[in-house]
């Protein structure tokens, strides 16, 4: 007796994955990324605040070094995202580079466990794990 098909989503889980599942998770994937992208633009732009309210203007928060500068939801989102912790020496401009870059190239189970580690709300998920 044939075990039933299970399906997510109105898709059928196979395996090899079909064509239809590819499609559904580069579509969660894409939403994943944007919304890990605009959790941490806004960080960004929040810390940005705080650091040229400070009395020396001086130095722009790209360059100033990360365990000084970084806020804690930056932190939240950056450990979420590449599994490790920056110290001292680490510029704010590098890690937001390095995270930038993780998001972009993170495959779908690491999109997964992002989306998970940081709560978001997706309307549909991965299939397939």
């Amino acid at each position: 007796m044939k075990k039933a098909a299970k399906v997510e989503y109105g898709i059928e889980i196979v395996k090899p994955w079909s064509k239809e599942m590819y499609a559904h998770n580069d579509m969660v994937a894409e939403q994943v990324r944007a919304a890990v992208h605009q959790l941490w633009m806004d960080a960004w732009n929040k810390c940005e605040l705080e650091v040229t309210d400070m009395d020396d203007e001086s130095e722009l928060l790209i360059n100033m070094d990360w365990d000084i500068a970084a806020s804690p939801e930056m932190i939240k989102i950056q450990k979420a995202v590449t599994v490790y912790s920056f110290g001292c020496g680490f510029p704010v401009g590098q890690v937001a580079e390095r995270v930038e870059d993780e998001i972009e190239d993170a495959p779908y189970y690491r999109l997964k466990d992002i989306a998970e580690d940081l709560g978001l709300e997706l309307e549909k998920g991965f299939v397939g794990f």
